[in-house]
């Protein structure tokens, strides 16, 4: 099927006029290798940009979460010193006052050693500790308030679960042991034990907000238009310069997956604000991921200028290669088209063209053998309208000369007969019947007459045939009178009805019965011979058809003739057709038009 294809595209080119053969090959070999160019610089300079933008972005990204993992070692490093700091106070102090300071002294104590933290590690925005009954101790009053909901919390109980590691608690907004409640916080917890003991002393609790982490992108720098966030496993996002994005999932299910499945690379990942340059890179400890989102038509700005330049180039060269290929394909073929155009009128029936022949090249040689080529043309129609003339006289001679001559023969015989046997009358009638019947054969030389005579032919023909073959058939006709006027070639019917004489009826074991129709249809004459004789068998009648159609060699002479005869002087769609039977009999029906004498 794809070869089929490819030769009917071949077939479609080959049947274009030259000069839009060479507009079609010529404005093709400026444009493509243009494009082709243009593309491929286009491919290049994108993908170089690209690969920039992943590298800056990379870099960009290992500062931020450089700087952000420095905020969380601080964070850790504010907790270990608390431990001491803890310690110091809760044991040492206490001991060498004798057990005996105030609530107010330690409260005081534990509140100095929180804010003193703060002011060490700033990145920390609240510190709280809490006593094992449960008073919480804040660097903010705020802190101190619904110590129920503390003491209940899933925080504490980690805490309490703990061996005295850092926790890391997840992004998250609360309304206990929190400055401000409306804002999102990362918690660090860690159980304090007596170093000596190991007896529990209480907990820290220390708090950084989401945007002391998204401030870190903004020192940074991200490119125009673009953005950062952390996301965790889960496919939240817990930090961003977006504050509504802040703790909410990540919508695009695509970027879902991707975020979730991704380790460090990039990708340009299709949203519903178009494509974007995704690179991910994974921040330790917290298993969270840093995302850099840059709109991809961003980075392409450039390149599309470029892209619209080049096609701008490509319009001017395209417009510019039409008008030298017009220029270059009417030179060439301007001549072609005109000796096309001779040939078209020669084709449509007019043979009286003759090229004025201007030049010396191959286009001006074929012209003048066009010159040629129509004289000789001319010529040889003329000598086949002659040759035509005499075939057509020689074919009415032939036709003529078929009256068998033992059909004469055998009449002379029956007069003879006839006048041994004293019939005088009968030897009258048909020696009357001869006579007029090779005087409408012979008529005059011409080759039409009207079917009113080649009728009476055929009756003298039958009166004769009936004399002999008294015992064998009887004939009838049924003839519209309208048709008799109708100039038809002459020995139409005869061979017709001498052919289902001596194939039909004479074969049959039976008295038969041959019946001549004539009428008129539109605008032809339907002639009918019909037999109720031998008939013909399918082989027979399949030959006799394929001979008249020239399919193979010639098969039963007079009907072949009577329908070359017709095709000579009608052409198509005229002529006889054949329909028959073996043992039924025999159909023959010649279709000729109607044409009145004097039409002729």
């Amino acid at each position: 099927m794809n070869v089929y294809n490819r030769l009917k595209r071949f077939e479609w080119f080959r049947n274009r006029l030259i000069r839009n053969k060479i507009t079609l090959v010529y404005v093709p070999l400026i444009i493509i290798p243009l494009f082709v160019l243009g593309f491929a610089s286009n491919q290049i300079y994108t993908n170089a940009i690209v690969e920039r933008t992943v590298k800056s972005v990379s870099d960009n990204s290992s500062l931020i979460i450089t700087q952000i993992n420095g905020k969380l070692a601080n964070a850790v490093s504010a907790a270990n010193m608390l431990t001491l700091n803890m310690n110091k106070v809760l044991v040492e102090d206490q001991s060498g006052a004798g057990g005996q300071m105030s609530e107010l002294q330690l409260y005081t104590k534990i509140t100095n050693q929180l804010s003193f933290a703060l002011v060490v590690f700033p990145d920390v925005e609240s510190a709280a500790f809490i006593d094992p009954d449960y008073h919480i101790f804040g660097s903010n009053t705020s802190m101190e308030s619904k110590q129920e909901l503390a003491a209940g919390s899933e925080l504490l109980r980690r805490l309490q679960q703990s061996n005295g590691a850092n926790i890391w608690f997840p992004m998250q907004k609360r309304n206990y042991l929190v400055k401000n409640e409306t804002v999102p916080i990362l918690t660090l917890g860690k159980r304090i034990v007596n170093i000596n003991t190991g007896v529990p002393l209480g907990y820290v609790i220390l708090n950084i907000r989401e945007s002391a982490l998204s401030a870190v992108y903004e020192d940074i720098g991200s490119i125009k238009e673009g953005s950062y966030y952390i996301a965790d496993t889960a496919g939240r996002i817990v930090s961003s310069k977006q504050e509504e994005e802040v703790l909410q999932p990540i919508t695009e299910p695509s970027l879902l997956e991707w975020v979730q499945k991704s380790a460090v690379g990039a990708k340009v990942q299709s949203s519903r604000d178009g494509d974007m340059l995704l690179i991910s890179s994974d921040m330790q400890g917290l298993g969270w991921k840093l995302i850099s989102q840059v709109p991809y038509d961003l980075l392409t700005e450039d390149t599309r200028k470029i892209t619209k330049l080049i096609l701008l180039i490509g319009l001017v060269c395209f417009v510019i290669a039409l008008f030298v290929a017009r220029l270059l394909s009417n030179v060439i073929s301007k001549p072609i088209v005109h000796l096309s155009r001779h040939m078209k009128k020669v084709k449509e029936g007019n043979l009286d063209q003759q090229i004025e022949v201007n030049s010396g090249d191959e286009i001006g040689l074929l012209a003048s053998g066009f010159n040629t080529m129509m004289g000789r043309v001319k010529d040889l129609l003329a000598n086949i309208s002659a040759e035509q003339k005499k075939k057509r006289e020689y074919e009415l001679a032939l036709m003529q000369a078929q009256i068998k001559p033992h059909f004469l023969y055998n009449t002379l015989d029956v007069i003879y007969t006839l006048s041994e046997m004293g019939r005088a009358r009968d030897v009258q009638r048909t020696t009357k019947a001869l006579a007029d019947f090779y005087r409408v054969a012979l008529s005059q030389g011409k080759d039409q007459i009207r079917l009113e005579e080649e009728l009476r032919s055929v009756k003298d023909y039958l009166s004769i045939q009936r004399i002999r073959y008294s015992d064998v058939f009887n004939y009838e006709m049924d003839v519209e009178p309208g048709v008799l006027g109708s100039m038809i070639p002459k020995l139409t019917i005869q061979p017709l009805v001498e052919n289902a004489i001596y194939h039909g009826l004479k074969n049959k074991a039976t008295f038969g019965l041959l019946t001549i129709t004539a009428r008129r249809e539109e605008q032809k004459v339907v002639l009918t011979v019909k037999d109720d004789g031998a008939g013909m068998t399918e082989e027979r009648l399949h030959d006799l058809r394929a001979s008249m159609s020239g399919a193979q060699q010639q098969v039963g002479y007079g009907l072949s003739s009577v329908h070359e005869r017709i095709l000579l002087y009608f052409g198509e769609p005229y002529g006889i057709q054949i329909e028959s039977e073996s043992g039924l009999g025999t159909t023959v029906t010649a279709e000729l038009p109607y044409q009145a004498e004097q039409e002729r």
